[in-house]
């Protein structure tokens, strides 16, 4: 029998602390070549885009993939996970949610491992629907001491800040992104930007980056200029970055960035690749993140028995 989850399901079995766990998990398998990843491809209609993302984890006995169409009046999500057994689906799931925990979790790996120190200052950059997870995986793998928050609109940014002072930070709303890095040690954008804010006089003092916002070539929340400043690049899944991370993108046709010198973050968390200096780690979303976060759910929700099960053939 399949099992089938909605958005309000998968929030009530989620948590920041096992999301990290099972993510830097995938990835360290990634890194052990037990785990593979496939790059998001996209179909465009007349006024909408469906993007698709698969990845199979040997480790896990699992593969699956999310599967999303995007159009003016936003994207709807769908997560399928498999058996490596039996090719019934074990589970189909609403997905945005999902997506939110997972892509915060990447950075909480990446923070761990690139930046590695227990505690610092960051900077938050966008205060949409993914803003918090955000700020929730860096607390799950160092002590935040201050949070400080910039997006474009200052009342959505200060309601975001009060949200996140519930949520037990101590935050402030700065009006400007060089007041929001000043003295940061860890920056993370997660915004809609479609031209790059960030140069390399905003981020000179920070040790490590997380850029989160965006997978479309002609979009970017850092400048060329930023991006070779840092000492060492970091992606999610290469292949997958080549054709759709902006930020990287450009600034390798402005000859500030070298593909040859880019690390996966897979590497880097099974100890085959070592980060050297300061740190940007570009995350667009990768499959294996989908697959292993899935796949948490799918056993809490077995164990606790909150399902709507359904026979699929």
């Amino acid at each position: 029998m399949t099992i089938f989850l909605s958005e309000s399901d998968v929030g009530s079995l989620l948590s920041m602390d096992e999301v990290v766990s099972v993510v830097e998990e995938a990835f360290r398998r990634q890194g052990r070549g037990e785990a593979q990843n496939q790059a998001r491809t996209r179909t465009r209609g007349s006024a909408s885009v469906l993007s698709v993302m698969h990845a199979n984890c040997s480790y896990l006995g699992r593969g699956g993939l999310k599967a999303y169409m995007s159009s003016k009046g936003g994207s709807k999500f769908l997560a399928v996970l498999f058996g490596g057994d039996d090719p019934t689906p074990l589970a189909v799931m609403a997905a945005d949610v999902l997506g939110r925990f997972r892509t915060g979790a990447a950075s909480g790996v990446a923070t761990k491992h690139l930046y590695g120190r227990r505690s610092g200052k960051v900077a938050l950059f966008g205060s949409g629907r993914q803003a918090l997870t955000q700020a929730l995986a860096l607390r799950s793998v160092m002590k935040v001491d201050e949070l400080r928050v910039w997006s474009p609109d200052r009342a959505h940014r200060d309601a975001f800040v009060d949200l996140l002072k519930q949520n037990g930070f101590e935050a402030s709303s700065s009006a400007s992104p060089s007041t929001a890095t000043e003295g940061a040690d860890v920056v993370s954008t997660i915004t809609s930007s479609r031209s790059p804010f960030l140069g390399p006089e905003e981020l000179a003092g920070v040790s490590h980056v997380n850029a989160c916002g965006g997978n479309v070539p002609d979009h970017g929340e850092v400048t060329p200029a930023a991006v070779g400043s840092f000492d060492t690049v970091v992606v999610d899944d290469l292949p997958q970055a080549k054709t759709e991370y902006g930020d990287l993108i450009q600034a390798s046709a402005a000859g500030k960035f070298s593909w040859d010198s880019a690390k996966e973050l897979g590497a880097i968390v099974a100890g085959t690749g070592k980060p050297d200096g300061r740190t940007l780690f570009k995350s667009g979303g990768a499959a294996i993140e989908d697959v292993a976060t899935a796949s948490l759910i799918y056993e809490k929700a077995r164990s606790l028995g909150r399902f709507s099960e359904f026979q699929f053939y």
